[in-house]
């Protein structure tokens, strides 16, 4: 399917029904991330005031990357900085990084047998890279059940450069309206350590409730570390009325932090849960933080996420 009107003209998306999984798009000029998403009729993916944007229209530098922001289940952040823009010696490194705004290629799909049923796979790899910078590869598998609301996201991240190479990496999950409104709970085993632009210790606490604010909200966000014992991290998010909940599953392992971003402001709505290598203050303050991922030529990095639907 390819988009013919307004900001999303001339993107490409192919497109999932899965009756009895999880139904999604797969944005084709982004990364391969994950769009409109619904299982059991419920919409799972927030869509954004602007809704789809083709990649063609991303503006780089900065916080640009917020005018083309919108939403889905997924927006995949790297692979060379996340959060907050900055400079490196040099390098201008906008919100996000430009991972999520590169097309994919070598693109494919079939059914296979996963876990003993029938699934989707969608694969394909992206590749990140500049004359002069180190040339990352994004390799990425989507697997959804045929027979349960779950889609699985396997990444593997690989130095394809002769140099070494600072890697950051983010699984930017967003979830809305219904499953996310007043009263809504969420669950976590990982313990809360701090928040965006503050110093001292956060008094946010597990099981947290949701409100919808009436009017503007300054946006939060948090960051929470899930026990080193564990191999999977866990966030648990529930409908006010207890209809649905939407779990989302995460290795530890290379994701050591978990970033929720929460803006209550009426009509947006939105709870992201960000399986992430690094908080949120960008590039330069990662590496004086150590939070900078180091790939020796040819070196990856895996990664896993799970959604699913209960």
């Amino acid at each position: 399917m390819v988009l013919t009107e307004g900001t999303g003209w001339g993107a490409p998306a192919l497109m999932v029904r899965n009756p009895a999984g999880v139904s999604f798009e797969v944005l084709l000029d982004r990364a391969l991330d994950i769009g409109w998403a619904d299982a059991r009729g419920i919409p799972l993916g927030w869509r954004g005031p602007r809704g789809r944007a083709s990649a063609t229209r991303y503006e780089p530098a900065g916080a640009g990357w917020c005018q083309t922001f919108g939403g889905g289940l997924l927006s995949t952040c790297g692979l060379a900085s996340t959060g907050a823009a900055s400079t490196v010696d040099g390098v201008h490194h906008g919100l996000h990084g430009r991972v999520g705004h590169l097309p994919a290629e070598n693109v494919t799909w079939r059914l296979v047998e996963d876990r003993g049923d029938l699934a989707v796979s969608v694969t394909g790899d992206v590749v990140e890279a500049a004359l002069g910078a180190p040339t990352l590869r994004l390799q990425r598998r989507i697997v959804a059940s045929c027979v349960e609301p779950t889609v699985r996201v396997e990444d593997v991240v690989t130095n394809d450069s002769s140099t070494v190479a600072g890697h950051m990496f983010r699984h930017h999950l967003n979830l809305g309206y219904p499953v996310v409104g007043d009263g809504s709970l969420v669950h976590s085993m990982a313990t809360l350590v701090g928040e965006r632009n503050s110093t001292a210790p956060t008094d946010a606490t597990f099981p947290m409730s949701l409100a919808v604010a009436s009017g503007p909200s300054p946006e939060r966000v948090l960051y929470g570390r899930s026990p080193s014992s564990e191999p999977s991290g866990v966030v648990e998010a529930t409908a006010p009325d207890g209809s649905a909940t939407v779990r989302v599953t995460y290795g530890t392992d290379t994701f050591p932090m978990l970033v929720l971003w929460r803006d209550a402001t009426a009509g947006v709505n939105v709870l992201g849960i960000e399986p992430s290598t690094s908080r949120d203050s960008g590039r330069a303050q990662a590496e004086r933080d150590g939070e900078v991922c180091w790939l020796q030529p040819g070196e990856s990095r895996s990664y896993r996420t799970e959604v699913s639907v209960r």
